[in-house]
């Protein structure tokens, strides 16, 4: 591997470690499952747009809130492994210079990039729950990256490529999730 080569997949890496709030934020609904139902009240509460659903059932405020919680903590993490001098090749930028909500916000970005997806799967026919492959798996990125860009400078290419990457590691987690017996389909 070339010294570029090994740059720009240092910088890769450094992107998806620096998403890993947002990854987090995005499997968070799924581990919580049926708990805190007083939570599980639909983000659309129950509005329909043209006679079609906005978001759904699917998108609570359960996991709106259960998302943003769990980027937060997950960037805490990192800010502790990053003063602890831990992993710091792996740091797009001074854990202790960001805003201890970054993690929330990409955690908000995440489950945000889900709902969007869910309003376009709603216009397409698509009834909750059931796949659409190629949206799924980078709706939560997307939205995650969104946010992220509000806040910090990102490397346009490295967040690009990570893209495949992010895909791989979706659909992966779903077929473990779905052997775990915590999602109806494997996809």
């Amino acid at each position: 591997m070339t010294e570029a080569e090994s740059s720009w997949a240092l910088a890769t890496l450094r992107v998806l470690y620096f998403f890993v709030p947002a990854y987090l934020a995005n499997m968070a609904p799924v581990l919580v499952g049926k708990r805190l139902t007083a939570l599980a009240v639909p983000l659309d509460l129950g509005s329909s747009l043209g006679g079609v659903r906005i978001f759904g059932d699917h998108k609570t405020w359960r996991g709106l809130i259960v998302g943003v919680a769990t980027g937060a903590v997950g960037f805490l993490l990192q800010r502790a492994l990053y003063d602890a001098e831990i992993g710091r090749v792996l740091a797009l930028f001074d854990y202790g210079t960001l805003p201890a909500l970054t993690g929330a916000w990409l955690g908000f970005g995440a489950i945000l990039g889900d709902a969007v997806k869910s309003f376009f799967k709603r216009r397409v026919g698509i009834a909750p729950g059931k796949p659409w492959i190629g949206p799924d798996e980078i709706d939560f990125y997307l939205g995650a990256a969104a946010v992220a860009a509000c806040l910090v400078p990102l490397p346009l290419v490295p967040l690009l490529v990570s893209i495949p990457v992010v895909i791989a590691g979706h659909l992966l987690s779903n077929v473990i999730a779905w052997a775990l017996g915590l999602k109806d389909v494997w996809i």
